[in-house]
């Protein structure tokens, strides 16, 4: 147990130089590291509002040849999330994530950053805003809102600039907030928004087209509405 707890605080402290790549919303390791939190938050707080977790750029994958008891761990997944309280306010976090080597979530250790003392997530740009749907169905277990800002300037695909995966309370609208490097440059560059709901691989509702972001909506939150695939 002490040797593992000395695994997991290295990994906060440490990282990897083995950043995650640009289709990362999509990756198996983020959503199941999103699935295991908040599976396990559920169980303690069955009315929990919302956590996200962090994609590109915050997001980091190391592979390991480690075992974790008699289990074996391919790799550690480290980034930045934030809990939601009942009160809209929000505690961001730094979290470790422990895959097998089948992808399953082993275990998701997450250390509260302490505001108070100066400890905060790194300066930003941030484009928040909650994700919703006119039809009237309850969310099912499981289902996680994937965001992404993607720069659509040279490509149609684009570039992915941030992203997030978040899980709910199965209450909407869903807020996200999308975090960028303080000193990243946008000039020249042309920003949109993705959304979409996605239940084990299935997306279940999305935007029909991304949404523009230009300056003024770095200062205002945007209401995205869903249509059903």
């Amino acid at each position: 147990m002490l040797k593992f707890g000395m695994f997991l605080m290295a990994c906060l402290v440490a990282g990897s130089a083995h950043a995650q790549k640009a289709d990362a919303i999509s990756s198996p390791a983020l959503s199941r590291c999103a699935g295991k939190i908040g599976t396990e938050t559920r169980m303690a707080d069955p009315a929990f509002v919302s956590l996200g977790l962090d994609g590109v750029p915050w997001l980091t994958i190391e592979r390991v040849n480690d075992t974790v008891g008699s289990q074996a761990i391919s790799t550690t997944v480290t980034g930045t999330g934030y809990r939601r309280k009942r009160d809209g306010t929000t505690v961001p976090f730094r979290f470790t994530c422990v895959l097998d080597f089948r992808g399953g979530a082993l275990m998701f250790h997450l250390s509260p950053l302490m505001r108070n003392l100066g400890d905060d997530l790194p300066p930003a740009i941030t484009v928040e805003g909650t994700a919703t749907y006119l039809e009237k169905m309850a969310l099912p277990r499981g289902v996680e809102l994937q965001v992404q800002l993607l720069d659509v300037s040279k490509s149609p695909t684009g570039e992915v600039l941030a992203e997030q995966v978040v899980r709910s309370g199965w209450q909407v609208p869903i807020p996200f907030a999308l975090r960028l490097p303080k000193d990243t440059s946008l000039a020249g560059r042309k920003l949109v928004v993705t959304a979409r709901l996605v239940l084990a691989n299935r997306v279940l509702f999305q935007l029909k087209e991304p949404r523009a972001v230009n300056g003024e909506d770095l200062q205002q939150s945007l209401a995205l509405t869903l249509s059903k695939v």
